[in-house]
C-alpha cells in the first residue's frame, strides 16, 4: 500500500472512530449524549425500517410513536391514507444495510434504538465523505497538503457536529458531492471519462433539493472544460432523477413533489443581508466564526485561480457563494441545531479552496494553521452533547448574541457540570 493509500485509510478510520464516540461512550460507559433533536432526522431514520419490515416507504407503522413524541410532527405528511416522508429519503436508502444488521443482531429491540443505528449509518457515510475529500485533495496538491486540508475538514466543521452524527440530508449530500468532485478531476487530470460525475451531482440533487445549485455550477464546469463527458454524464444522471420521479408519484401523489410536499418552497424570498451576514459571521452560526481557518479560502481563490491559473477554483468559488444565497433566501440559520449546519452542504467546495493556499505554507509557518484548526475541532466539539437544545430552549438566548454565543454557552454549562460532579465525588 502507497503512502496515498495508507494515509486515506488512517484518516477514514479516525474520522469513523472519532464520529462513533459519542455512541461507544453511551453503550460502555454511560449515556451521555443525547440524539439529534431535530425532526430533520426522524424519517430518514424510520424509512429503512419500513422497508426491511413492510417492503414500502410508508410509515404507518409509526403513527402513535410519531403522536406521542411529537406533537406537531412536520416531518412527515399525510397522502392517500398513507404517512408518507415530507423529506428526501436517500440518507434512510444508505442506511438500509446498517439496520439490517441492526434487526439480525437484535440491536434493534425498540424504536429508540433504530436512532443508534441511524447515528452509525450517518458516522460511517461522513467518514466514507472524509476518505473522499482526501482524493479530491490529493487531486491538487501532495500528500501532506491533502492531509492537513481533509483533519480541517473532517473535525473542524459541521461535517462532525451534524452531518456524522444523524441522517441528515447533510449526509450523503456532502459524499455525492466529492464523488462527483473525484471524477471531474481525474476527467481533468487524466483525461478519463468524468461521466460518472453526472450520476454523483444527480444522487446529491437527489438527497438535498437545494444542492442543485451547486451541482448546476459544476455541470457548468464540466461542459466548458470537459465537454466529452456531458453526453455520458447526462445519461448517468437520469436514472436517479427518474427513479425519484416514480418514488414521489408512487409515494408523495405527484412526480414534482421533490419530498418535501405544498409549502416549503414558498419560505424562500430574496437573500437578505442580515441571512448573509447571520449564515457567515453571526456568534452562534457563522461559518467563519465556528471555523475560522476557513477565512484562508479567498487566499486559496487567489492561489490557485489567479496565480496558478485553475479555474476548478473559481467555480468551488462561485458555488459556495451561490448556496449561500440560497440559504439566504431561505432565511434560516438552522433551528435547533448547533452551528453552521446550514452551509454543511457548501463545505466540500469551501474546504477544497484552502488547498492552493496550504501547498504553500510549510515548516512553522503551519503552526498559525493548526492553531485555527485545533480552535475550531474544540468549537465543535462542544455541540456534541444535546446539539444545541439547552441553548434553544431558553428564548432568552439568541445566535446574534456575543457574550451569550452557543459555543460560549456550552463550555460554561459543562464546567458547571463538572463542578458539580467533582462536588459529587
Amino acid at each position: 500500500m502507497n503512502t496515498t493509500r495508507r494515509a486515506g485509510l488512517l484518516l477514514f478510520l479516525l474520522a469513523l472512530f472519532v464520529y462513533t464516540v459519542p455512541l461507544m461512550f453511551n453503550a460502555l460507559i454511560t449515556p451521555f449524549f443525547h440524539a439529534i433533536p431535530s425532526q430533520d432526522v426522524v424519517s430518514a431514520s424510520l424509512v429503512p425500517t419500513s422497508l426491511l419490515t413492510r417492503g414500502n416507504f410508508y410509515l404507518d407503522q409509526y403513527r402513535r410513536y410519531i403522536s406521542n413524541h411529537y406533537p406537531e410532527p412536520y416531518f412527515v405528511d399525510d397522502v392517500k391514507g398513507h404517512l408518507v416522508s415530507r423529506y428526501p429519503v436517500m440518507a434512510g436508502v444508505l442506511a438500509l444495510p446498517f439496520e439490517g444488521a441492526g434487526f439480525g443482531s437484535g440491536w434493534i429491540a425498540r424504536t429508540d434504538n433504530v436512532f443508534d443505528v441511524a447515528k452509525l449509518a450517518a458516522a460511517f457515510i461522513s467518514a466514507a465523505a472524509v476518505l473522499a475529500f482526501f482524493f479530491c485533495a490529493r487531486q491538487l496538491a501532495d500528500t501532506s497538503t491533502s492531509v492537513l486540508a481533509t483533519v480541517a475538514f473532517a473535525f473542524g466543521t459541521s461535517v462532525w457536529t451534524t452531518a456524522s452524527q444523524g441522517l441528515w440530508q447533510h449526509t450523503p449530500s456532502i459524499l455525492f458531492q466529492l464523488l462527483a468532485i473525484g471524477f471531474l478531476l481525474r476527467g481533468e487530470h487524466s483525461g478519463k471519462s468524468a461521466a460518472p460525475a453526472g450520476l454523483f451531482l444527480s444522487l446529491a440533487v437527489v438527497s438535498r433539493p437545494t444542492v442543485l445549485a451547486i451541482a448546476a455550477i459544476l455541470g457548468l464546469y464540466l461542459v466548458l472544460y470537459l465537454r466529452r463527458s456531458f453526453w455520458g454524464a447526462l445519461v448517468l444522471a437520469l436514472p436517479p432523477l427518474l427513479l425519484t420521479v416514480w418514488y414521489n408519484a408512487a409515494v408523495n401523489g405527484s412526480p414534482f413533489v421533490f419530498g418535501y410536499q405544498e409549502g416549503v418552497w414558498q419560505q424562500f424570498a430574496f437573500p437578505s443581508w442580515e441571512s448573509i451576514q447571520g449564515l457567515l459571521f453571526s456568534p452562534s452560526r457563522g461559518i467563519f466564526v465556528l471555523s475560522p481557518f476557513l477565512l484562508l479560502a479567498p487566499l486559496g481563490l487567489w492561489q490557485g485561480w489567479i496565480r496558478e491559473r485553475h479555474p476548478f477554483y473559481a467555480f468551488l468559488a462561485a458555488a459556495f457563494l451561490l448556496y449561500t444565497g440560497i440559504m439566504a433566501a431561505w432565511g434560516s440559520l438552522g433551528g435547533w441545531a448547533y452551528g453552521a449546519r446550514m452551509l454543511t452542504d457548501a463545505l466540500p467546495a469551501i474546504c477544497l479552496l484552502l488547498v492552493p493556499i496550504l501547498a504553500q505554507i510549510r515548516g512553522w509557518m503551519r503552526a498559525p494553521w493548526w492553531a485555527l484548526v485545533v480552535f475550531s475541532i474544540f468549537i465543535q466539539s462542544l455541540g456534541l452533547w444535546d446539539y444545541g437544545v439547552r441553548f434553544h430552549a431558553d428564548p432568552a438566548n439568541s445566535v446574534w448574541s456575543i457574550e451569550n454565543n452557543e459555543p460560549l454557552f456550552y463550555l460554561r454549562l459543562y464546567f458547571t457540570m463538572f463542578q458539580q460532579f467533582l462536588g459529587r465525588a
